[in-house]
């Protein structure tokens, strides 16, 4: 071969590799996705169990996440444990075995209406073991309120009287009918399926305090998703709250109080999607 042909091919192969370069060098530096599985325990509100996020579940599950749905003592799939010693804190701990017990890490851990409480609890206790909080139209309290103190009065007497009346102050009875606000029209499978599966509150979880040793959330990152449609008003207390504080994450969501049951595919969204 001639030395002006071997300089010409040399040439030609300088400058294809010139041009490769700078795609190699973006390879080795491009941040790979993430296919991680997640671990999402997810707190269910008043009334309710860990049937409640059926669908939610499965869509984070249909993803690759491991999901837990755990019902509170004398709740649910546990209504038949429920006792007079049941408190916030015997739902914190339901939170924390479900953690401990699975060995889990970084987790997302989502409270919904009540379970804003509970979850608080678990962050103040075992911090390291949460990845985000999310406060799903959640209560949130400080240290020394209990459930009942977000409550207008009048709300607040009328559960504790119709526990009295049902259950000897045991626990407050299912609403019937159910609240407007939940966004569950009645004679359709849906509220059918609801209904049958509520099962009385244990009373002394609303009225006993939430006691905390460090500031709500425990400096893990946490967000708030405030159904827009209607608003319920008992909440109206914890959004200011948060409002008044640093470091939330907000996220409206154009759907009732019971979106997890209503809009399960708007909410799952917005749970993958968290950091």
């Amino acid at each position: 071969m001639s030395t002006r042909r071997r300089f010409i091919q040399q040439v030609a192969a300088l400058a294809t590799l010139s041009t490769a370069l700078p795609q190699i060098a973006r390879a080795q530096t491009a941040p790979a996705a993430s296919n991680t599985p997640r671990n999402y325990v997810l707190a269910h509100g008043s009334w309710h169990g860990g049937w409640c996020w059926k669908e939610v579940a499965q869509a984070l599950r249909a993803k690759g996440h491991r999901v837990f749905t755990p019902s509170y003592t004398g709740m649910g799939d546990r209504a038949h444990l429920i006792n007079k010693d049941i408190t916030i804190d015997t739902f914190i701990e339901d939170l924390i075995q479900v953690i401990q017990t699975e060995e889990l890490e970084d987790v997302i851990l989502v409270g919904h209406s009540f379970g804003g409480i509970p979850i608080t609890g678990v962050a103040d206790r075992i911090p390291e073991k949460i990845g985000h909080l999310v406060y799903f139209d959640a209560i949130v309290l400080e240290n020394g309120q209990s459930a009942f103190s977000n409550y207008p009065k009048a709300d607040a007497d009328a559960r504790i009287a119709a526990a009295s009346k049902a259950t000897n102050g045991l626990a407050v009875p299912v609403p019937n009918p159910l609240p407007e606000a939940w966004g569950i029209p009645s004679n359709t499978a849906e509220h059918e399926w609801v209904v049958r599966r509520l099962s009385p509150h244990p009373l002394a979880s609303y009225t006993t305090e939430l006691k905390l040793k460090h500031p709500i959330g425990n400096n893990r990152p946490k967000t708030y998703i405030n159904c827009t449609e209607p608003l319920l008003g008992v909440l109206a207390d914890s959004k200011a709250l948060v409002k008044s504080q640093k470091n939330w994450g907000w996220i409206d969501l154009a759907a009732p109080h019971e979106a997890h049951i209503t809009h399960p595919t708007e909410l799952s969204q917005i749970l993958l999607d968290l950091a």
